[in-house]
């Protein structure tokens, strides 16, 4: 054997039990990984509906209103056996990289809440969206995320027109802004013609 196809082999070996090991290690990892990503889910679904509500995942399919904004898992929000909203985790373009959020939608179609769940926007700038320490108006301690709430479907959100975009962040705000309306328009379109009880 020369010593390129020996070095081959070694590499081959090598390679083989690197492989192994890490499929093991995937495993024994994904239902620690799965179970804390539910766990994550659950807490943030609680933020947006805090109370004592139950979440039911929507089988169905809801068709964004914005192009560039995509559903990726929608959720029943239900008292009582009745239905009293929705959350849709939807994801926009931010300006690093995609933004995801849930957004809690009344059925009187109010934006109840909204979080961000994964954002790779600028320290400082951007991420400022999920700073619960920044706020858009200092004087009634309102975040970025907290001024949707109560804020009607009908409404523009618009940055620096009824959204006080975050300082030096105007595409994070725009991102933000475009994935609440649009979550909210559809969710509201659902409950008031076929989401029944």
């Amino acid at each position: 054997m020369n010593k390129i196809t020996k070095l081959a082999v070694v590499l081959g070996i090598i390679g083989a039990i690197a492989g192994g090991v890490l499929a093991g290690v995937y495993q024994i990892t994904a239902p620690v990984i799965q179970a804390q990503n539910l766990k994550e889910l659950n807490k943030g679904l609680s933020e947006v509906f805090p109370g004592d509500y139950k979440f039911e995942k929507f089988s169905g399919t809801l068709k964004s209103p914005a192009p560039d904004v995509t559903f990726n898992s929608i959720y029943l929000v239900k008292k009582d056996g009745k239905l009293v909203g929705m959350i849709i985790d939807a994801t926009s373009p931010g300006d690093q990289a995609p933004i995801e959020m849930l957004v809690g939608v009344n059925r009187n179609g109010t934006i109840n809440g909204v979080k961000i769940l994964k954002s790779l926007e600028t320290p400082g700038l951007g991420a400022n969206a999920s700073n619960p320490k920044y706020y858009v108006n200092k004087a009634k301690k309102i975040t970025f995320l907290g001024q949707f709430k109560g804020k009607k479907i009908t409404d523009p959100f618009i940055p620096k027109k009824d959204i006080i975009a975050i300082t030096g962040a105007t595409i994070t705000s725009t991102a933000v802004s475009k994935a609440v309306k649009a979550a909210g328009v559809a969710a509201y379109d659902y409950m008031s013609k076929e989401g029944g009880s």
